[in-house]
């Protein structure tokens, strides 16, 4: 193991997480907004689906390029009710000193017409 003072701890599969209360987006955004709004909170491309803490891929995120951020879109989210369809913008924190992730999450409503 790499002590030097350069060395960086990675998160991983034991990082301990603290997930913080998820909160709920005041303004949901129409459907055909979702794509933008997804770029302007990752930020610059390229994105990856590499989880921040785990550091495997993951089919339901999109995260962004320096891995501090992502969206989460799975099955759940997809499946709900036309009123409740959603997505969730994540911050992922890394303690290094603490082996310590901390997540922030936010619910963003994205309502569907009806069929």
């Amino acid at each position: 193991m790499d002590n030097s003072p350069n060395s960086k701890k990675l998160p991983g599969p034991n990082t301990r997480v603290i997930n913080e209360q998820e909160q709920i987006s005041p303004n949901p955004i129409k459907p055909e907004d979702a794509d933008r709004k997804w770029e302007e909170f990752l930020g610059e491309r390229p994105y990856t689906n590499i989880h921040p803490r785990t550091r495997q891929p993951d089919l339901n995120r999109l995260v962004s390029g320096d891995g501090h951020r992502s969206i989460r879109y799975g099955l759940h989210e997809m499946n709900s009710s036309s009123s409740k369809h959603h997505y969730h913008e994540e911050i992922w924190a890394y303690d290094s000193d603490t082996d310590t992730m901390t997540v922030q999450s936010t619910i963003v409503r994205v309502p569907l017409p009806k069929d």
